[in-house]
């Protein structure tokens, strides 16, 4: 790479890129914009690697865009391109097009132990030992004329990519997860994805609408719809139009007049007419329309079960995502792990969740069913990933009298709720130190530390050092495990 790269500000120029991707079949592209002050980003610059030679490709003074947005859509042509979400949005917003063949280089390097979410700059210098100048990440770009140090920044953006793409596809190889790679860019990539903003959905997206009556969420549809589409044509934010807050009580006082809307806080000092009419309009037809009603919410029991599985199916799928060197996010985030399991427990079909298909039900979703239906127990391991998966129960004459006698002292007694690290309550119990903790206690005296105690928890805390410490010195590898709590017989 020059010290000064080759700007392309005509047709001409853009069409020779064009014209070598298309003989290679495999470009890298990104692009610098700015997304501040408007509806969608606005390009700034373009770059694009072919061949191993980087061009830059300039909006601004002149040259096209549109024949490299078509690039990206063309399935005859391989897209490599790092974390490329907000750069398609753009290409959805201002030129109509979606991906058809992109690879991602982050999304690939957690597949191959080098972890989710990684800059560029780290990916590049863990696999090509290549150093990124991080000098220009917040530069103006609109700017001209550009410097010499912003355009070579703006190169070393896309100059490796290609070789780290083929560097990180022979991982996957040797790793056996090439299917897990193309499933989850299918998933994220394919072409059920969007990267246009859905004016019917944009109240999601409303800061608080969770707190709203179902009447009141009818009104906030219309009326976010309404900004939302008000936004693109005036090309500004969405927040600058009316903001969040100043929507949602809207949608709970539903004006019915100029008058009684034009006191509502947060609204700009002068409100076109046809702005407030349009308004108005929103609220009678949130008024008119169904209410929105949303899922009921669980029965308490299921919710307070939900909080002890909902931590122990975090630590299952951390533990095995650790066993395979996956990063965590990329097999199930938080959300995805409480709504399957709430799904599971609450006997509904989970069959759209990620967890339900392919390798991450192989991975993850199996065995977060297997755990929800306590047909298996948690315990800490010795050795990475630090957690053992143990069946519940084995048979009879599997289990010493130690343990028998553990599992009947636990079984007999009341749901243990641990509620701060280093004590343990149960109902009817007074003090950790009771005379059934110390039952417990002399139950396992002479016990291999390999005993395993099923427990039922709830809350989210400290649990397995609470035990721990509530135990005392008793030389117990503690099984965590979650089911219906009985008085009597086994858990």
């Amino acid at each position: 790479m020059s010290d000064s790269p080759v700007v392309i500000c005509d047709a001409d120029g853009v069409a020779a890129v064009v014209e070598a991707v298309r003989a290679t079949g495999r470009f890298a592209i990104d692009f610098e914009f700015l997304w501040e002050r408007t509806y969608s980003p606005q390009p700034c610059l373009v770059q694009v690697a072919v061949a191993g030679e980087v061009h830059l490709v300039d909006p601004i003074e002149g040259a096209p865009i549109e024949p490299l947005a078509e690039l990206v859509a063309d399935p005859s042509l391989l897209t490599v391109m790092h974390a490329p979400s907000a750069d398609l949005t753009l290409l959805a917003m201002n030129y109509g097009t979606s991906p058809a063949n992109l690879v991602d280089v982050q999304l690939t390097a957690g597949f191959v132990g080098l972890g989710a979410g990684q800059g560029l700059s780290v990916i590049l210098e863990r696999v090509l030992k290549v150093r990124l100048d991080k000098g220009e990440q917040y530069t103006d770009w609109s700017r001209r004329p550009l410097s010499a140090r912003q355009l070579r920044y703006a190169c070393a953006d896309v100059e490796h990519l290609e070789l780290l793409w083929e560097q990180l596809c022979e991982r996957a190889v040797r790793l056996e997860r090439t299917d897990w790679v193309t499933e989850e860019h299918e998933r994220r990539y394919g072409p059920g994805s969007r990267w246009m903003p859905d004016p019917e959905e944009s109240w999601r997206k409303v800061k608080g609408q969770g707190k709203l009556s179902s009447r009141d969420r009818a009104v906030l549809k219309e009326l976010a719809r309404w900004r939302e589409l008000e936004a693109a044509r005036r090309d500004r934010p969405s927040a600058w139009i009316v903001p969040d807050r100043t929507l949602l009580e809207m949608a709970r006082r539903r004006p019915t007049t100029a008058a009684q809307l034009q006191q509502e806080r947060g609204l700009p000092e002068r409100v076109r007419p046809a702005d407030v009419e349009a308004m108005l309009e929103a609220i009678r037809r949130g008024n008119e329309a169904p209410p929105m009603n949303m899922p009921p919410p669980p029965p308490p029991e299921v919710q307070a079960r939900m909080e002890s599985l909902a931590a122990l199916g975090q630590i299952l799928v951390a533990a095995r995502a650790a066993e395979v060197d996956l990063a965590p996010s990329l097999l199930a985030t938080r959300d995805e792990v409480e709504t399957y399991l709430a799904q599971a427990i609450g006997g509904r079909d989970g069959d759209e969740s990620p967890l339900a298909t392919g390798w991450r039900h192989r991975l993850a979703g199996a065995p977060l069913l297997d755990l929800a239906a306590g047909r298996i127990a948690l315990a800490a391991a010795d050795t990475r990933p630090f957690l053992r998966e143990i069946p519940r129960w084995g048979a009879a004459g599997d289990r010493g009298p130690a343990q028998a006698a553990a599992e009947r002292s636990i079984t007999s007694c009341s749901p243990w709720r641990c509620r701060q690290p280093g004590t343990l309550h149960t109902a009817g119990w007074g003090s950790r130190r009771s005379s059934r903790a110390a039952m417990l206690e002399s139950s396992l005296v002479g016990a291999s530390s390999r005993t395993v105690i099923p427990v039922f928890l709830s809350g989210r805390c400290g649990v397995m050092g609470g035990i721990q410490q509530a135990l005392g010195d008793v030389p117990v590898s503690t099984a965590l495990a979650i089911g219906k709590p009985r008085r009597e017989g086994g858990g």
